[in-house]
């Protein structure tokens, strides 16, 4: 008799053991369901609701701000431009007219050169958005933002928010140096100042 209750016993554990792996969840597949989890929790608690999709005036903003204003991308252009025009002037007497005209027209190409490739940029981004991608829903909650698009979803607490950057007319919710969550004016419309104090409130002290 207590034979037979071993083996049963070793049996049911071994059964548990079988169906405990064939539930066993790879490390991308915990993942996401740790972000739906953490979505639904998000939502039970939300306090604004937004549906748009960034223009190309949005991102041409976004992209010239970081481009010429960045503190690791900027102050290398500057330099460029700052010494170019030391030299022209220090050498003006020396330079011939030849050689001013070209090296004026390397400090204009300079110049042109990195808001051209931010306006080039921005404009590759919103063709593909246009034509690859649906409205974004942007879902404001007091733990953090949950963004849906295309029927996925993705949890972002505001721990992971770096600071929030206001400008005249959009805010900018950073998370990496170059990539974040842009939040303009005309769009939200009359909730915007409310938004965005209650983003800073959210991720103030960073």
């Amino acid at each position: 008799m207590d034979e037979e209750k071993i083996l049963t016993e070793e049996k049911n554990e071994a059964a548990a053991d079988a169906a405990s792996e064939a539930v066993k969840l790879t490390p991308e597949e915990e993942a996401a369901a740790a972000n739906e989890a953490l979505c639904d929790e998000m939502l039970e608690n939300e306090r604004y609701c937004f549906t748009y999709m960034l223009r190309f005036k949005d991102l041409v903003r976004h992209k010239l701000r970081f481009s010429l204003l960045d503190p690791i991308q900027g102050p290398p252009f500057w330099l460029c431009i700052i010494l170019a025009f030391a030299y022209l002037i220090v050498s003006w007497k020396e330079l011939g007219a030849q050689n001013r005209a070209v090296v004026i027209v390397l400090i204009v190409l300079l110049l042109w050169y990195v808001p051209v490739r931010a306006i080039l940029n921005a404009a590759r981004n919103a063709v593909y958005l246009r034509d690859h991608c649906s409205l974004t829903e942007y879902h404001i909650c007091d733990d953090g933002m949950v963004l849906c698009q295309d029927g996925q979803r993705q949890a972002v607490s505001y721990g992971n928010i770096q600071r929030i950057r206001e400008y005249r007319s959009w805010t900018y919710a950073q998370v990496f140096r170059n990539s974040g969550f842009i939040f303009p004016k005309d769009v939200i419309g009359e909730k915007y100042e409310e938004l965005r104090a209650f983003l800073k409130s959210k991720v103030s002290g960073k």
